[in-house]
């Protein structure tokens, strides 16, 4: 996501900002956070829990502090769902209400289930995968579409330097994902740009900012060059391969590839509503332009960045299947797992393990499409998952970082401490 235009704050495609907020954010005490008495005018969907009351009155809260139309949540506790809900409108014009199995955009939650996907593809092969190139002789790619690179550098990326986001593209120089009327020009192609169109053109014209493995900088491309490794090592579409490898193992029935207009909304999936101060963008296919979150983005060529749309539900089974929590066969093996969990000590800088943000109370994610989604997902070592995803992320154009600081205290901070207590948790 980008402050008109990938200006400071970097949240357009939740961004390294919008990361180490959430890490500053979520986990502190949230002592400051009181809800409100609920608004009754909202609908509340799905079976209440009567311990989690208190939960309940807070999504209601935030959806009224915020303006936020809608939103769903789910938490799991030892790999068993104990609640699931949704609250206010996925069509606030129609007075359509969120559903507990209503789809939202989840934007870069889809990168843990991408890495997770990669790895389980290469696990034969690990560790030493992780350190194989990925262009070049001997690289990851065959073929020729990938072959022509503008600096060489780039011979030295690894499937770690992608998994860990240390790949030497930063994205606050330029984030190609965002760009795709110009990149389809520069390849005489029709816009918008593919996935694939965008790595061969940043292999072709545009130079690393850093030498690759040797500091974090949160990279959407470089999930978008794990999606076309999924493909060659699979042989499958990039979707086709996630659905053999991790949805359809742990059952999950509703993750798509989105749609970037509101004529392609799949069914049973919310409206986003841009914050009303957000300005109207070109459209990707350069052909007008409009409110962002229906003119900003083409979810196809953004799929193992931040192309998913799914429910709140599926969200916490795939995080609670990584190592069998849930009682489905477990998605990685023990090694793989520790693999995943473990920051690479090289990098001082680094947030994560690959894939996620790693701490001491487990593994997270968020994700954010400027402004009208905002995603979080939860998988914590004491037995609790929860996700929850928005239909508006309000955010003012013209005091970016401030306004997503607040926003993120209100639509965070405040829950992940009335779902702790509602455990028994302290936060």
């Amino acid at each position: 996501m980008g402050m008109k235009r990938n200006q400071a704050c970097g949240v357009r495609g939740c961004g390294l900002h919008l990361l180490l907020l959430l890490a500053t954010l979520v986990l502190a005490g949230c002592s400051w956070f009181q809800p409100r008495k609920a608004d009754v005018h909202l609908p509340v969907s799905g079976n209440a829990v009567a311990a989690m009351r208190n939960v309940d009155e807070t999504m209601l809260d935030i959806l009224e502090t915020m303006d936020i139309p809608g939103a769903s949540l789910t938490v799991a506790r030892h790999g068993k769902i104990i609640y699931q809900r949704g609250f206010g409108w996925a069509n606030r014009e129609t007075r359509e209400a969120v559903q507990p199995d209503s789809l939202f955009r989840i934007a870069s939650v889809s990168k843990p289930m991408t890495a997770v996907a990669v790895l389980k593809a290469f696990e034969a092969e690990l560790p030493a995968a992780l350190d194989r190139p990925v262009f070049g002789p001997g690289g990851l790619f065959t073929g020729s579409r990938y072959a022509q690179v503008k600096d060489a550098r780039v011979l030295k990326i690894t499937l770690r330097d992608l998994l860990q986001h240390t790949n030497g593209w930063d994205s606050d120089v330029y984030e190609p994902q965002y760009d795709l009327v110009q990149i389809a020009a520069a390849l005489k192609r029709p816009a918008p740009a593919s996935a694939a169109d965008v790595v061969e053109y940043m292999l072709k014209f545009r130079e690393l900012q850093r030498e690759p493995g040797t500091h974090f900088s949160y990279s959407n491309f470089g999930y978008n060059i794990l999606g076309r490794v999924l493909e060659q090592k699979t042989g499958l579409p990039y979707d086709e391969a996630m659905r053999r490898l991790v949805f359809d193992p742990i059952g999950s029935q509703s993750p798509r590839i989105g749609g970037d207009t509101l004529a392609e909304r799949r069914p049973g999936e919310v409206v986003y509503e841009d914050d009303p101060r957000w300005p109207p963008v070109p459209s990707q296919t350069g052909r007008g332009s409009g409110p962002e979150a229906y003119n900003g983005f083409h979810l196809a060529a953004m799929d193992a960045h931040g192309g998913w749309v799914m429910t709140s539900a599926d969200m916490v089974r795939f995080a609670d299947a990584i190592d069998g929590r849930s009682g489905v066969p477990r998605l990685l093996q023990p090694a793989t797992v520790a693999l995943m969990s473990t920051k690479d000590p090289k990098i001082p800088n680094a947030n994560g393990g690959l894939g996620w943000v790693v701490d001491p109370s487990g593994w997270n994610h968020s994700g954010a499409l400027s402004t009208g989604t905002h995603s979080f997902l939860e998988r914590r070592t004491d037995g609790l998952t929860w996700a929850v995803v928005y239909n508006r992320l309000p955010i003012d154009p013209d005091n970016g970082p401030a306004s997503l600081t607040e926003t993120l205290k209100t639509t965070l901070k405040g829950l992940h401490a009335a779902i702790l207590r509602s455990q028994g948790l302290t936060p």
